[in-house]
């Protein structure tokens, strides 16, 4: 798995001047039949200039993959295979945009790049949704889903699921769809990814309104709309979202029958600029309105108009989906006053829908038909085949994603189990608070007692701190002070004595350095690199990395403490017995801790030594008691290795 990227700005910037400069030095090697890197540089944003057609920029984006082969250079053919696949789409030349995007799948599994097979696979889930294969598409954003969770990466993982979802919901399955963007609400719901969110909360929405559940669908409308409660959440959310969840909203209280509130609202977004220049949103506010008038009035002449001018208009710019919803209102507002002509529309909305391959809208289209006509042999067929090819890709699809627990079957029993307890709940309450009580007094006393085994062991700990010392002034100090003083009283001249009291001053000074008190505040980080480097001599070398990288304002006084006495503790030992030549010491923040590693080249301990060092012993538990972790490792002769990991 790699852990390094170029992406497009850094390549575009950074990657290609340098190595377009070395041309000059190597001349003609770096050439590869007459593509350099300044051409593959031209190339590249050439098929990203919005002056050229599609088909120009692909004849760019062609000349690039074929210099980056040259090279054998895996970024510049992600780079390449990326602009080529989205070109291929924007044109809808999505047989074509499939095709490269396997290759792009094959080249990041063979390298074991995790990012470009999670978009390689986003990218054939577009593609085949695109090109109206559902199932598939369903199928590969499932899969990004799995590599997006695997990876931890919540919002990868919430944006496959709205993926999923919304197919869901395109196949009729509310229920499916429902259950699908509940679990995208949970890796979303803690994220900026408002964007997607609202779209999760939509659907909800949707699907809530299709069952007539309406309480639940204004609700999670409302939450999709309150997440844009500024100008700048809302550009993130997009208007064009906003504007299309107020749609729903109106629709949700039509369903309720609160037909005056829904019209006020979708002739508001109908007058709206944003919606007047996007041909498509417009007609189906404005077939919205039309369905809704009649709905409040079947006598309305002006909803019939406002239905015709939406189909129109839907028809101009080749809008199939919204030319299949046309199609069904004015067959449902035909039905009643002309058979004819509702058969009319529902014949439309069948053809268009098939066209579409769009299962659920053909059965819709087809349950009119058959109310409609007489002879519907050969529709009929076609209505069970098209219904069970329904029921089998949304059973695929429920496999696939094999999570059913927000199921509405579970549901109504979770809610038929609740009123059967309703009865007992009083008591129970009773038992919560006498239990909670009881937890509160324990907790109290198991406090009480953790705090007085604290206050024990910090006598302790002063106890043996002040032993330690005596005996180190004992064992070093008062031994060579009694021998200097022999020396003097049996020759004052004796030479050796100036170089007694010079290695009993190095002695005071080391045991003061070990036991002298230092800032646990701004000038933490200065003050322990100054301690670990006054370990360093001529026979020793002490190199620090990193030490000023980590954030050490961040971490608690007691942590630093902890952190200073035990590098203490390991430079002493090293002075001490190791006779090392080299000590390195690295200071890492990963995304939950610190992570310090020791190292020395020195002789090392044997496993026996390291399991009776009371050193080792009392630094582990040091280590324990801010949640980390004290680990080493050491053989003769091979120098000693720790490692230190806390939470930060």
């Amino acid at each position: 798995m790699k852990f390094w990227r170029i992406d497009t700005f850094f390549f575009i910037l950074i990657v290609l001047p340098i190595l377009g400069s070395t041309r000059f030095i190597y001349g003609q090697s770096i050439m590869q039949d007459s593509i350099s890197i300044d051409s593959l540089d031209r190339y590249y944003k050439l098929s990203k200039s919005n002056s050229l057609s599609i088909p120009v920029k692909l004849g760019y984006v062609n000349s690039f993959l074929k210099g980056a082969s040259l090279f054998k250079q895996d970024s510049l053919v992600y780079l390449g295979l990326m602009r080529k696949t989205k070109l291929l789409g924007q044109s809808r030349q999505y047989d074509s945009a499939i095709t490269y995007t396997y290759q792009l799948y094959d080249l990041a599994r063979q390298k074991r790049d995790t990012l470009y097979i999670g978009k390689a696979l986003t990218k054939l889930g577009i593609y085949h949704k695109s090109n109206n294969q559902l199932a598939e598409a369903f199928n590969y954003y499932n899969e990004a889903f799995k590599l997006a969770r695997i990876t931890k990466d919540s919002i990868k993982t919430g944006r496959s699921l709205l993926r999923m979802a919304n197919i869901q919901t395109s196949l009729g399955d509310y229920s499916g769809s429902k259950t699908t963007a509940i679990d995208g609400v949970k890796y979303l719901e803690d994220t900026s990814e408002l964007r997607s969110l609202a779209g999760l909360y939509h659907i909800i929405s949707v699907a809530n309104r299709v069952q007539k559940n309406y309480k639940e669908a204004i609700k999670y409308n409302t939450k999709a709309l309150s997440l844009g409660k500024d100008k700048l959440s809302r550009q993130t959310i997009g208007v064009k979202n906003i504007l299309i969840f107020k749609n729903t909203k109106a629709l949700i209280l039509a369903n309720q029958g609160d037909y005056q509130e829904a019209i006020k609202i979708l002739k508001d977004l109908v007058e709206n600029s944003v919606v007047k220049q996007d041909k498509r949103e417009y007609a189906r506010v404005l077939g919205n309105l039309g369905y809704v008038e009649w709905l409040e009035d079947k006598n309305d002449e002006d909803a019939k108009s406002i239905l015709h001018k939406a189909l129109v208009i839907r028809e101009e710019i080749r809008d199939v989906k919204g030319i299949i919803t046309s199609c069904i209102y004015l067959t449902r507002y035909y039905l009643d006053k002309d058979k004819s002509k509702a058969l009319f529309y529902a014949e439309s909305a069948y053809h268009n829908a098939k066209q579409q391959h769009s299962l659920s809208s053909t059965l819709e289209a087809l349950g009119f038909i058959f109310e409609l006509r007489e002879n519907t042999n050969e529709e009929a067929k076609v209505y069970k085949e098209i219904h069970n090819k329904l029921l089998e890709v949304n059973q695929s699809n429920r496999e696939i994603y094999a999570v059913t627990r927000y199921e509405n079957d579970k549901l109504t029993n979770e809610n038929l189990i609740l009123k059967a307890e309703t009865a007992r709940k009083e008591r129970q309450r009773i038992i919560y608070l006498f239990s909670i009580l009881l937890v509160i007094l324990g907790g109290g006393m198991v406090f009480y007692w953790f705090e007085q085994r604290h206050r024990r062991e910090k006598i302790r700990e002063v106890y043996n701190a002040e032993a330690r010392i005596s005996k180190k002034l004992h064992d070093e100090l008062a031994n060579d002070v009694y021998q200097v003083m022999m020396q003097l009283q049996n020759n004052q001249n004796d030479s050796g004595v100036l170089d007694k009291l010079e290695d009993i001053y190095n002695s005071t000074r080391d045991i003061s350095r070990e036991h002298n008190s230092f800032g646990t505040g701004k000038e933490y980080a200065r003050e322990l690199n100054a301690m670990l480097s006054s370990y360093s001599t001529n026979s020793t070398k002490i190199i620090i990395k990193d030490i000023f990288e980590i954030n050490w304002q961040s971490i608690t006084p007691e942590k630093k403490i902890i952190v200073h006495r035990t590098l203490q503790e390991l430079m002493v030992n090293m002075k001490k017995h190791s006779q090392a030549a080299l000590v390195a010491i690295t200071f890492k923040k990963t995304p939950k801790s610190i992570l310090i590693t020791y190292a020395d080249t020195g002789v090392g301990v044997s496993a026996e030594e390291i399991i009776y060092s009371n050193g080792l012993r009392n630094t582990e538990n040091r280590i324990k008691t801010i949640g980390g972790s004290f680990i080493f490792d050491s053989e003769r002769n091979k120098g000693f290795k720790a490692k230190i990991q806390f939470p930060n």
